[in-house]
């Protein structure tokens, strides 16, 4: 292109190693959201209703890329480019709602964001407090498993669509009987690619327990008394490609039948209400659902994992951004599990952990009336067919400065509080259920 060549006149003739040139190519491709700004539309009375009607307009002037609500709080964020601002501003002066800007350039917050990796060559070793391409997450888990073969397994349950390995990794002491004689905890992460905060966040609680780098009890009981199971990427194809062409893209990058249209939003893709509210049936939208459940090979291989397993999960998290919410099904409607109170017991013993590491508050409540309606989405599928009790989707930090643009500083912070959350509602439902099997602490 004539941007490129431009570029290259710069450098006065000065040859460029082909890691660089790769890496100039790519920048110079990917999608550019300059001027774009986020809104955080304020409910102006307590009718949350009118949050219903603000996510319509902007379904309506096909402003769906960033959408993100928040009930309890009574907004909702959305990204708007420079020539729809008119429009969106004309629109909302007829609802009862304030607007401020959140985010004045994403552009400028994407590239104050970008990791440091991106700007040099790889560095030997994995940084967990970093944010890490597909790649080097994949190295690292090969590299925990040959250092820990007593503790972790590794294993590959299917492809992505552009075939990439689908990852599970099991951790356990006793690993080669755990599954049989423990209960499971299945943690995910990433099936939204640009929420690279929840990949950071799983990576993060796998080396607290391989490697235990404070030498806590807790961790060591937990592992004497739990078996776990992290698919720390679930929509591989999406991270590669948020970290090459968009770093704002969400689904999966399967081709739809729809011109100029790619992927699947893969928690709209479970069989459980599938095509119902908060879904989309045309592909150029953030939440389309797919042709069918299970369209998808990657939920497609995570159904058929779970389906495998011969003693079921006692619980589940999974892990996306932003908001702070910690949420109990269901998505598709009102309705809520016969066991909704005990989930919202462990609900508000995981967040009020948090809450004692730094600060930081999250609000909880079941999916549906805590953020908006979202049916076939992955927790809904867990406790409606697969039958696991205790079950919970978690918006990670922050509240939406950066929103899904979450400073490479915060992974440390977030991975700290998210895992002591976790392991206090462990220790909890350990003792309630009597599973606790260890010497590493007492249990009163």
């Amino acid at each position: 292109s004539n941007e490129y060549k431009s570029y290259l006149s710069m450098c006065n003739g000065v040859l460029l190693s082909p890691y660089v040139l790769v890496f100039l190519v790519g920048s110079l491709s990917a999608v550019n959201r300059d001027g774009h700004q986020v809104w955080r539309i304020t409910k102006q009375d307590g009718n949350d209703d009118v949050l219903d009607q603000v996510v319509q307009v902007a379904h309506d002037l096909k402003l769906s890329e960033w959408v993100e609500v928040n009930k309890p709080s009574g907004y909702v964020d959305i990204m708007v480019s420079p020539t729809e601002m008119p429009r969106l501003t004309e629109e909302l002066k007829y609802l009862a709602v304030s607007v401020s800007p959140l985010i004045h350039n994403v552009q400028h917050l994407i590239k104050r964001h970008t990791p440091e990796r991106l700007r040099r060559r790889d560095l030997p070793g994995y940084d967990y407090s970093k944010y890490h391409k597909f790649e080097e997450i994949e190295k690292e888990l090969h590299r925990i498993i040959s250092k820990h073969p007593d503790m972790a397994v590794l294993e590959v349950i299917g492809k992505s669509h552009e075939d990439r390995p689908m990852y599970v990794l099991r951790i356990s002491h006793d690993i080669e009987t755990a599954a049989d004689r423990k209960p499971t905890v299945l943690i995910d992460a990433g099936i939204h690619s640009r929420e690279w905060v929840s990949i950071s966040t799983a990576m993060w609680i796998i080396n607290e327990l391989v490697e235990n780098p404070q030498d806590s009890h807790v961790n060591r009981g937990l592992l004497d008394s739990y078996h776990f199971i992290f698919m720390p990427v679930m929509n591989p194809d999406g991270y590669s490609y948020t970290w090459t062409n968009d770093r704002l893209w969400r689904k999966n990058r399967r081709p739809t039948k729809f011109a100029g249209c790619t992927g699947v939003d893969l928690n709209r893709n479970w069989d459980f209400h599938w095509g119902g509210e908060g879904t989309s049936d045309y592909g150029c939208d953030q939440d389309y659902r797919g042709p069918n459940p299970f369209s998808e090979p990657e939920t497609q291989a995570v159904r058929d994992y779970v389906d495998s397993l011969e003693r079921k999960p006692e619980v589940y998290i999974n892990f996306h951004a932003y908001g702070q919410l910690w949420m109990t099904p269901y998505g598709y409607s009102t309705d809520t599990p016969p066991n909704e109170n005990e989930m919202m017991k462990y609900s508000k013993i995981a967040v009020d952990a948090i809450k004692s590491h730094r600060g930081t508050e999250y609000q909880y409540g079941p999916v549906y009336t805590t953020i908006y309606p979202a049916s076939s989405i992955s927790v809904d599928w867990i406790r409606g067919v697969e039958d696991i009790k205790i079950a919970y989707t978690v918006e990670l930090p922050d509240k939406g400065n950066n929103g899904f643009l979450s400073p490479e500083y915060e992974v440390k912070p977030i991975g700290e509080e998210t895992w002591k959350g976790i392991r206090e509602l462990l220790l909890n439902f350990g003792v309630d259920k009597e599973v606790l099997n260890t010497r590493e602490f007492l249990i009163v």
